[in-house]
């Protein structure tokens, strides 16, 4: 028979916690994987598998060979500093290879331009927003008749967006 004390089941928790911890050093070491940066703390090799991921965005330069008018036009006006798939979607919609799949989104609701320029108060001062209450910053108030539907693109160019 067993002897036991007032603190012995003190000593039966601590046995189990060491055994508790030990499974878990080893499960750990297990599957922490071999290419574990513990100093910066990523998986090394998920940057390979980043890279080797399908191509989803190509930038204005993926864009050029065809729309060379459209961006040369674009570099004079305020949007110039935009990623054509800002507004008109990811290139893999577009274009696979060199072969035309699909028009280009060409969204001409005013929800588009309130992605960028919807008031909010991280926006950098001086930067165009439009609030729901219908005026641009507290400068512009001929928004504030505009009926909630009005698409901005009825007034505004895409590309150059200044009146």
């Amino acid at each position: 028979m067993i002897k036991t004390t007032p603190k012995s089941h003190l000593f039966r928790l601590a046995g189990v916690l060491v055994l508790f911890a030990v499974a878990f050093l080893l499960v750990k070491s297990w599957a922490t994987p071999d290419s574990w940066n513990f100093e910066q703390w990523y998986r090394g090799d998920a940057l390979i598998d980043i890279a080797a991921q399908p191509l989803t965005y190509g930038g204005n330069e993926s864009c050029k060979d065809c729309h060379q008018a459209a961006i040369k036009k674009l570099r004079k006006f305020d949007h110039k500093a935009l990623s054509c798939e800002s507004c008109h979607g990811p290139v893999v919609d577009h274009v696979k290879g060199q072969k035309k799949i699909a028009k280009a989104i060409v969204d001409k609701s005013r929800w588009q331009c309130e992605n960028c320029h919807d008031e909010r108060i991280n926006r950098p001062k001086g930067f165009p927003q439009f609030s729901q209450a219908g005026e641009i910053g507290k400068s512009i108030k001929k928004h504030k008749d505009l009926e909630a539907e009005t698409p901005c693109l009825k007034c505004h160019d895409a590309h150059d967006p200044t009146p």
